[in-house]
């Protein structure tokens, strides 16, 4: 699993391959969902009747909280996550965001991720992991990142969270306290309405 870690502000200048990850990674993502989800074809970001189309990752698809009590939240922006001594393992591990149906990625909809962001400087977190499905990837000490003002992990090849399919993102937690980790990549949804009609901000069924 080969990766690059920088400031997110820097991706290009830092990671010039970055474009055309996300085209390839894109790509399979489109060829997949045109083949589970025939006869649609596929809108981009403006998706007509017959077809599906493209966003950006929503937070609303996956769920944070305090997993070992079984409190669980649908996040609604990707600075919903806390850790708390009560509720959590400080220092240890601990789940720090799973799909939001059951540890599943909804059905209607697949992600595309080529890395992740923090969207602020921490040191909360030491290594990170994450399993997509049965395919368990391995751990990744992410202590460098600590350096940035803004620090990304982008890999060399993107991964699919394909519909109701489970994915968890796991961290050895530090200290207590907020982080904000956001899912770079993109987002395809088999019916276009439940993103263009509904309020921002609303829940995603």
């Amino acid at each position: 699993m080969a990766y690059v870690i920088a400031d997110y502000g820097n991706i290009k200048e830092t990671f010039p391959e970055f474009q055309a990850t996300m085209d390839a990674l894109e790509d399979v993502l489109v060829q997949k969902a045109m083949a589970q989800w025939a006869p649609l074809r596929y809108g981009g970001l403006n998706p007509q009747s017959g077809e599906f189309g493209k966003t950006t990752i929503m937070p609303e698809l996956f769920q944070t909280g305090a997993f070992e009590t079984g409190v669980l939240t649908t996040m609604t922006n990707w600075g919903d996550a806390y850790i708390s001594t009560t509720t959590q393992t400080v220092p240890g591990n601990n789940i720090i965001m799973q799909g939001n149906t059951s540890g599943n990625i909804p059905e209607d909809y697949m992600c595309g991720i080529v890395g992740l962001a923090f969207l602020e400087p921490t040191s909360r977190i030491s290594e990170i992991r994450m399993q997509i499905s049965d395919k368990k990837l391995p751990r990744m000490n992410i202590q460098e990142a600590w350096g940035y003002k803004r620090p990304c992990i982008i890999w060399e090849n993107g991964y699919v969270l394909d519909e109701e399919t489970g994915f968890t993102l796991y961290g050895f937690a530090l200290a207590q306290g907020p982080y904000k980790i956001k899912l770079i990549g993109l987002q395809l949804n088999r019916v276009p309405n439940k993103l263009q009609t509904t309020n921002t901000g609303a829940a995603i069924t």
